[in-house]
């Protein structure tokens, strides 16, 4: 006697396993990262990688709500790092930036023609001295002597008189033309302007005037200011051409 065989079931088929969500979105986080890292000593350039890293930590931030979540985190990790290190390495550039200008302006600062600004600013030369610039060109100014302004002398209030002698020497290889130079517009007197004495009639003309100065040839002159009745700091300026060394003459008068 046969017995009828139970019929066979089958199993079931497995599920199909679930897509990754936002896996895309991990790996691009972690790319970035590591791109990140690997270009932020790249001056310039790892401004954009910078930009790059922190898009990344916002994707990365993202694919940590899907099935990728560790690698999601490593992708925040590296690209978090990636910016630090870039500010970092920009920071440090910036300061090195810094400190080479700042070599070159004290490099700047000793050359010749700003040394001898400053020296005709702190160390100013007096009447009887010497002030002699680069080029080999010179002046001396000799002490001030009271001189007595004539009646029409300008201008018309003068309280007392003084009348200076200046000599140029050019030790230059060139010809000198002392119209260039500025003379008598810079002097003061206790620290206020003083007047340029115009004298035809009395003791205080001042014989300035434009002349070509020959190689070490000298050319010398005189100038009178209008003072305070009482003696007191003078000061004039000498300055060649535009923008070079000034030369202060400080003294009393």
């Amino acid at each position: 006697m046969t017995y009828p065989m139970p019929p066979a079931y089958a199993e079931p088929p497995a599920a199909p396993p679930k897509p990754a969500r936002f896996g895309a979105l991990a790996w691009t986080s972690v790319i970035l990262g590591i791109v990140g890292i690997l270009s932020s000593w790249l001056i310039f350039f790892n401004n954009l990688t910078a930009i790059a890293a922190f898009v990344g930590v916002v994707l990365g931030i993202i694919a940590l709500f899907g099935t990728r979540k560790v690698l999601a985190a490593i992708g925040v990790v590296l690209c978090v790092v990636a910016i630090v290190l870039t500010v970092v390495a920009q920071k440090a550039a910036v300061e090195e930036l810094d400190k080479i200008l700042g070599d070159t302006n004290q490099g700047q600062a000793g050359t010749p023609g700003e040394t001898a600004k400053q020296d005709a600013l702190v160390q100013n030369p007096t009447w009887g001295k010497r002030f002699t610039w680069d080029n080999g060109l010179a002046v001396d100014v000799a002490a001030p002597v009271a001189c007595q302004p004539g009646q029409y002398a300008a201008p018309s209030s003068i309280a007392r008189a003084v009348k200076f002698e200046i000599t140029i020497t050019n030790g230059t290889s060139a010809a000198f033309e002392t119209a260039l130079m500025s003379i008598g517009t810079d002097a003061q007197f206790n620290g206020q302007k003083a007047e340029m004495v115009f004298d035809s009639s009395g003791g205080c003309d001042s014989t300035y005037d434009s002349a070509t100065v020959l190689p070490g040839k000298t050319y010398t002159f005189h100038v009178a200011y209008a003072v305070g009745a009482q003696p007191g700091e003078m000061q004039l300026v000498f300055e060649p051409t535009f923008n070079s060394a000034k030369a202060a003459f400080v003294g009393q008068a």
